[in-house]
């Protein structure tokens, strides 16, 4: 094997794990909290929830 693709292969980490860690950080960014939390409670959000007992179907009495 070509002694160059060790070199080519750890660059090509070295570009992941900034990648990573670039988009890490664009997550952790105060500007993205509100949108954030409002996504984190939808589950909690009972409009929603017994929306989608109707759309499914799910909750009927099926006698």
């Amino acid at each position: 094997m070509n002694p160059i693709w060790g070199h080519l292969i750890g660059v090509f980490i070295v570009v992941l794990m900034l990648v990573f860690l670039g988009i890490w950080a664009w997550a952790w960014l105060p500007s993205h909290k509100r949108s954030f939390s409002a996504l984190a409670r939808l589950p909690m959000d009972d409009r929603d929830a017994s929306a989608a007992i109707v759309i499914t179907g799910r909750g009927e009495d099926r006698t």
